[in-house]
């Protein structure tokens, strides 16, 4: 049975089955035994009572328990009979048989000659130590045995062509949309990322439908991103590879002699090489994040002394692009993870010095509210447009881009994942963030965890 179509036309018919078997058991068997001991439990009852109060109008108990009645004295002679009694000789016989034996309170079952009824002889001892006999036909109660089980075959020739045809429709009702799940599953195998199934229900089969687009629209984006990375990684790579080819070149048939020339092209060598090992840098730290294999190392630190740190790497940077750096920081810790932290002030005032304008003032603020501090980083530059603040955030994103042309870059590295990758870290920590542009300045902002935080991951 490899077809779930099967397996559950099978269970339902089993089911099915089972049930005409327990009501064939319970009807036929059961409930026919129970007429007959209840009938004979309420004669024998009645018969009991008036043998030993001694009734003597038996006529009125024959009609009482619409049976015959034999009275026989303590000797076996016949006192009283019934008028209607059915083969009274056999009758008669069977009762005197019963009394020479004692059995008080039996049950003889007599069936008549032409085998076609029965009839149930039930004696009680009276108090004179004669017996009284009541006789009774079983042709009711086996009319009824036989009706019902006419009807039973009835009912079970109904209940079995009914239940075919509902197990038939409840299987293939089942197995579709399980079938259409396989269907698109080995289509999603294939490199197929754009079927998608209808969600017709709430049940599991609709939860597994819906995890099955929620499947394709994600291996969709990975494959997106496998391509734009592997796109976008072989451009980068190809021009520090090609500029570092081409003066190593030049430095080997050309400049060597020429010490002013050689040194000039090796320090361009050096500077794509670093270049080169920024882009690999960033594509690693960048993929670990979005797979989320980069474990998170919250702690608490003062922040102001971090950031003067990071500030002393950028004094000839800053002095280079004639721009000077502020810093208002009051006495505050923070909780983040320390080298991420770092990582996206790194580029965040990277990205600041780069886009600024000459003889400006790039401010650094931290200020702390409900044990939550606020980082705030602004530059006076070229504006971001509008519709490029919710982009920037992208990989490979470059703000005002049209063409070929790019009025301003929001790449802070060269490498086309410095704000990527800080939009990752923010994401991890699940700390708000954001940015805001106008004709006067640019800031970037974001907040630290709640200390709460800590203490969950340290629990």
């Amino acid at each position: 049975m490899k077809h779930i179509f099967t397996k559950l036309f099978l269970g339902f018919i089993s089911m099915a089955f089972l049930t005409i078997g327990i009501l064939w058991i319970v009807q036929a068997g059961f409930m026919r035994d129970t007429y007959l001991n209840e009938r004979i439990r309420t004669v024998g009852q009645t018969v009991s009572d008036a043998a030993r109060s001694g009734m003597s109008d038996y006529d009125s108990l024959a009609e009482q328990l619409n049976a015959s009645l034999i009275v026989l004295s303590a000797r076996g002679d016949l006192i009283y009979r019934s008028q209607t009694m059915p083969m009274m000789g056999m009758m008669l016989h069977t009762a005197q048989s019963m009394m020479s034996t004692g059995t008080d309170g039996s049950v003889q079952y007599v069936r008549a000659m032409s085998g076609t009824n029965r009839y149930a002889l039930l004696g009680e001892k009276t108090a004179d130590g004669g017996y009284l006999f009541a006789i009774f036909s079983l042709a009711d109660l086996d009319e009824a045995s036989r009706i019902l089980r006419r009807q039973l075959w009835i009912i079970t020739l109904v209940l079995i062509l009914s239940s075919v045809l509902l197990a038939a429709f409840l299987s293939g009702k089942l197995a579709k949309p399980v079938r259409a799940v396989t269907a698109a599953a080995r289509k999603l195998a294939s490199g197929n990322l754009d079927v998608r199934l209808p969600v017709r229900s709430q049940d599991e089969i609709g939860q597994l439908t819906e995890a099955l687009n929620d499947l394709g629209t994600e291996l969709g984006r990975t494959e997106k991103l496998r391509q734009e990375l592997i796109a976008n990684v072989s451009h980068e790579l190809r021009s520090p590879l090609t500029v570092i080819q081409g003066y190593a070149e030049t430095v080997r048939d050309v400049t060597w002699p020429d010490e002013n020339k050689r040194t000039e092209q090796l320090n361009l060598i050096v500077d794509e090489s670093s270049r080169l090992t920024r882009v690999v840098k960033d594509i690693l730290d960048y993929s670990r994040l979005q797979a989320g294999v980069e474990k998170l190392n919250l702690s608490t630190f003062p922040v102001c002394p971090v950031i003067e740190q990071l500030l002393m790497q950028y004094e000839l940077e800053a002095g280079r692009r004639q721009v000077s750096i502020r810093l208002d920081c009051p006495d505050q810790t923070v909780v983040f993870d320390r080298d991420r932290f770092v990582q996206v002030l790194h580029n965040l005032i990277n990205n600041a010095i780069n886009h600024a304008r000459p003889d400006t003032v790039i401010e650094i603020s931290a200020s702390q509210q409900n044990q939550v501090s606020r980082i705030k980083v602004k530059n006076q530059g070229e504006p971001i447009p509008a519709e490029a603040l919710a982009k920037i955030w992208e990989r490979y994103y470059r703000a005002g881009q049209t063409g070929s042309e790019q009025a301003v870059s929001v790449r802070p590295l060269g490498t086309g994942l410095g704000l990527a990758i800080v939009k990752s870290i923010f994401d991890r920590h699940g700390v708000p963030y954001g940015v805001g542009s106008n004709q006067y300045q640019t800031e970037f902002w974001f907040e630290t965890c709640n200390p709460a935080i800590l203490a969950r991951t340290a629990e």
